[in-house]
């Protein structure tokens, strides 16, 4: 029996996807004339092109129902966020009249009683959930080795992309949402999560909280691991401290059967789950760090992705 988490996420990736994704452009056509895309309460969306990575995004904004805090929002900044987002919004704040009792205790529940706050969640304007080449190139260092990647043909733009989100898009979104300087957030699957934890490990300014999901640390022979303990020297993290959250599921590494010899040695060779131990391991001899992995078993690499957007809400918003 799937779980809530995948229902959730999967019937909210189908309200969100264009229509005639089904048929094809002439299935619009044939839609009555006053019927207009699908929206979401208390979101928006928009699309920029970027002067750092020439690459078109678009942007899906979780609007703050209450007004700011004195030091402003605090922000959770979700890549992937055609696929990441769906899910965040089925379990951010509501407005206590938007919600019956019921429905409000159910979600206070699920969520750990979150905190409002803003959620920036950063897709392609392609449309689609995971623009495969897109992130690829926007989320990988740059590669010191084999990428590994049996996909993509380009990689090593996340210095390009951080630039992007830090200095394009922070400071338009800025002018219209005031923000807590020191409650950033960076949520980020798989790829997304070797962006989040490299970021971590070589620009640590821009945030102060970290959810790597299911990180690809196995990228050009797990690189990001081998360089962590020389890039730790230079980080004082008990100056600016931070929060990090790392999951894995346990059969990205360790399944119960392999569905070929193939997949075996792929993930023998990737070592997903003692990836995630080795790097949070390092990582908390630095002080400063607060932790935390999860280790989830039964789990594979796209339950990460829902167990990630549920819980980092909770992680982003509170104090």
């Amino acid at each position: 029996m799937p779980s809530l988490q995948r229902i959730l996420l999967l019937l909210s990736l189908f309200l969100l996807m264009p229509i005639a994704h089904a048929e094809g452009p002439s299935f619009l056509s044939r839609l009555p004339a006053e019927w207009s895309p699908a929206q979401l309460a208390r979101s928006a969306s928009f699309e920029i092109e970027s002067r750092h990575t020439g690459q078109r995004y678009r942007v899906l904004l979780g609007i703050p129902f209450s007004a700011a805090p004195k030091a402003g929002y605090p922000v959770l900044w979700a890549l992937d966020g055609l696929a990441s987002f769906p899910t965040m919004e089925a379990f951010r704040p509501r407005q206590p009249r938007e919600q019956t009792r019921v429905a409000d205790a159910w979600r206070e529940r699920a969520a750990g009683q979150v905190r409002d706050g803003l959620i920036v969640a950063v897709g392609y304007a392609s449309g689609e959930p995971f623009n495969v080449d897109a992130r690829a190139l926007d989320y990988t260092p740059e590669p010191q080795a084999p990428t590994g990647d049996l996909l993509s043909p380009r990689h090593g733009g996340a210095e390009a992309f951080l630039a992007f989100l830090t200095e394009e898009l922070r400071p338009l979104l800025a002018e219209y949402f005031p923000m807590d300087p020191q409650r950033h957030t960076l949520f980020g699957f798989s790829y997304g999560a070797l962006f989040t934890l490299h970021t971590l490990s070589t620009q640590p300014q821009y945030f102060q909280r970290y959810w790597a999901a299911s990180p690809s640390l196995w990228f050009a022979d797990h690189q990001t691991i081998k360089a962590l303990p020389q890039r730790l020297k230079a980080l004082d993290f008990a100056a600016a401290p931070v929060r990090v959250t790392i999951t894995v599921g346990r059969d990205e590494q360790y399944p119960e059967q392999f569905a070929s010899a193939n997949i075996r040695e792929q993930l023998q060779v990737r070592t997903m789950v003692d990836n995630v131990h080795r790097f949070a391991q390092l990582l908390q001899e630095k002080p400063g760090t607060q932790v935390t992995t999860f280790d989830l078993p039964g789990s594979d690499h796209y339950d990460m992705l829902q167990h990630g957007a549920r819980h980092v809400l909770a992680f982003a918003f509170a104090p």
